[in-house]
């Protein structure tokens, strides 16, 4: 496809494109199921076709054809190199042999963590989800986690209403290096903009060109200064490529 405003592609398209950007280098990458696995499969397409997708059901070098609703989707075995099961490829994360995981979930907070659990209080939740499945897991273990989610304001909070999945701050890069555990997450991408962490929380690192300063923070909590950075631009192949992602 040609693409002359960013504003043009859907929300979910535009998370895809900004992060499969981000995953030139990378061999192996543990995929959480939706936007996670589109912007995975759009990176091996485009800019990383070595890229090897692991599922937490125990595909390895998977490359589902069709949307995948869950890890047990049939579709997530398509292509699959070796189908083994869930306690194989956790394995391979705790021996540090998967190089960066993507994730999304219902909130986030500051330091990154991610709530999938409730909304709400736990023993009274307003909504309760599905939970952890194996986020928890890849959000103390892996080397490099990239958070993706929608730019909706309700998702970004001061404070997660449960913590799922740890994120970075103080105390926890404290336990993170006593355990010799992943140092949490590094990256943060919306369809606005790019965050990463540092010892005081997210920064706004850059935004989606034809998305301006107001647009990548509007209803956000956190106090973000504008960034430093050349706005994102997108490669062209990876453009050109959208229509192939469910």
């Amino acid at each position: 496809m040609t693409q002359n405003n960013y504003k043009d592609i859907t929300i979910n398209k535009r998370i895809a494109m900004i992060a499969a950007s981000e995953l030139v280098g990378y061999r192996s990458c543990f995929v959480g199921i939706g936007i996670p696995s589109d912007a995975a499969c759009l990176a091996k397409i485009t800019v990383e076709k070595n890229l090897n997708l692991i599922y937490e059901s125990g595909a390895i070098g998977a490359f589902p054809h069709t949307k995948s609703y869950s890890t047990g989707s049939p579709s997530i075995a398509h292509g699959a190199e070796m189908i083994t099961d869930s306690l194989s490829v956790f394995s391979e994360l705790q021996a540090g042999r998967i190089e960066v995981g993507l994730l999304s979930a219902a909130q986030i907070d500051k330091y990154g963590n991610l709530n999938s659990t409730v909304i709400g209080s736990y023993d009274n939740p307003k909504v309760r989800m599905v939970g952890s499945g194996g986020a928890h897991d890849i959000a103390c273990l892996i080397p490099n986690l990239f958070t993706l989610m929608p730019h909706e304001p309700r998702r970004f909070v001061d404070k997660v209403d449960f913590v799922t999945s740890p994120g970075s701050g103080l105390e926890l890069d404290k336990l993170r290096s006593k355990y010799k555990l992943g140092r949490g997450p590094s990256l943060l991408i919306t369809d606005r903009a790019k965050f990463k962490m540092s010892v005081d929380g997210w920064y706004l690192h850059s935004i989606l060109k034809d998305f301006s300063y107001e647009d990548a923070i509007e209803g956000l909590p956190w106090n973000l200064k504008p960034p430093a950075s050349e706005p994102i631009i997108i490669n062209q192949d990876i453009i050109s490529s959208l229509d192939a992602i469910n």
